[in-house]
């Protein structure tokens, strides 16, 4: 009985230990794409934050074809805005 209880415990910690999906993502690649046709090859420098009962999001996007755009979204109800990184400097300076 004893192997049993200790399966299931451990498989209720795996659950409450793993992060549930950040649903923020996927808005972002979608806006992204539709706005400057950016593949999002990975995200870095991400901070989330809730100030005043909002979701805010900063994120530094890595397009695929090498493009780097800093996005920010200051509530879950409004869409990102996205600056592009200059280039030829590193993505950290923009």
């Amino acid at each position: 009985m004893y192997p049993f209880v200790l399966a299931l415990a451990v498989a209720l910690l795996m659950t409450i230990a793993r992060p549930a999906p950040a649903g923020w993502q996927d808005d972002l690649a979608a806006e992204i794409r539709a706005a400057h046709g950016c593949s999002v090859a990975y995200l870095t420098q991400i901070v989330e934050r809730t100030l005043d009962g909002r979701q805010v999001i900063f994120a530094k996007v890595h397009c695929e074809d090498g493009r780097v755009f800093d996005a920010s979204r200051t509530s879950a109800l409004e869409p990102f805005a996205f600056k592009e990184c200059p280039t030829g400097r590193e993505p950290q300076a923009c």
